[in-house]
């Protein structure tokens, strides 16, 4: 099972499926942010706000270039982590997209005063033998 409550931040799935997130973003006046050759969209698992990742997806745009980014979640990201709650952020980076170089960092999703996202990992009822 695979949930994603925009307005809480939260995420959840059942450890070792699969899930895809969409991302988009806006600008400062509220327009849709289009991404540019070489951007990247990071989006980071950790236990609690300021520790180390236990994963880590990045999707760079490539030429077919739009107003998304997807992310998909595979059983190896989460099969192994313990059930309950993580901390995630979802950052973009800005790039040249002639020379590839770094030219900002932007966190489109984090920890703020009102709410703190959540990645939530649910238990499964049965595992698949080997």
């Amino acid at each position: 099972m695979f949930k994603v409550d925009d307005e809480n931040k939260l995420i959840a799935i059942t450890r070792g499926d699969t899930g895809s997130i969409v991302f988009s973003a806006t600008d400062d006046e509220g327009n849709a942010f289009v991404p540019t050759l070489h951007d990247r969209l990071i989006f980071s698992v950790a236990k609690k706000v300021g520790q180390e990742p236990l994963f880590v997806i990045m999707n760079e745009m490539d030429d077919d270039v739009d107003a998304f980014w997807e992310i998909g979640i595979e059983p190896e990201h989460t099969e192994e982590l313990p059930f309950g709650n993580y901390a995630y952020d979802v950052q973009i980076e800005l790039r040249s997209s002639a020379t590839g170089e770094l030219e900002a960092v932007d966190t489109i999703i984090g920890k703020t005063d009102e709410v703190s996202p959540v990645f939530r990992v649910w238990g499964e009822v049965s595992k698949e033998s080997e």
